[in-house]
C-alpha cells in the first residue's frame, strides 16, 4: 500500500496547518530570547547603546588585546564579572525594565547603555 492510499489529502492539510501553528508560536519566542553580542575592543563597547526586551541577554565578548571588566550597579541590578581576560565572554540577563549603565572598572571611559523594555 502506498502512502497516498494510507493518508487522505485532508490528513496532510491538517498536519501542515498544525505544524504552521506550532512554528508560528515557537519562532517569536526564540527570537525574543536570542542574545545580542557586544564587543569589547579598543577600550569601548560596540555597540554602546542597546534596547532589548525585558528578560533579554547581552553577550559581551572581550575580543581586545587587553583585560577588561564588566559591571552594573543599579537599584534593580548588580553584576560584577571581575577581570575578564582576552577571549572570554560574559552574559548579562536584564530581567527588570529600565535603563542600565554597563561599565568597565579597568577602563572608566567604556560605557554601554542598555534599555530593557
Amino acid at each position: 500500500m502506498t502512502l497516498r492510499k494510507l493518508f487522505r489529502k485532508s490528513d496532510f492539510t491538517a498536519t501542515a496547518l498544525a505544524l504552521a501553528v506550532f512554528f508560528a508560536a515557537i519562532v517569536p519566542l526564540a527570537n525574543a530570547t536570542a542574545p545580542i553580542t557586544v564587543s569589547q575592543r579598543n577600550r569601548s563597547f560596540n555597540p554602546d547603546i542597546l534596547t532589548i526586551p525585558v528578560g533579554g541577554v547581552v553577550h559581551i565578548v572581550n575580543d581586545d588585546r587587553v583585560t577588561h571588566h564588566v559591571y552594573v550597579d543599579s537599584p534593580t541590578m548588580k553584576f560584577d564579572s571581575g577581570e575578564q581576560p582576552v577571549g572570554t565572554t560574559v552574559d548579562l540577563e536584564f530581567d527588570h525594565a529600565g535603563t542600565f549603565r554597563v561599565l568597565c572598572a579597568i577602563h572608566p571611559t567604556m560605557h554601554l547603555l542598555v534599555t530593557a523594555k
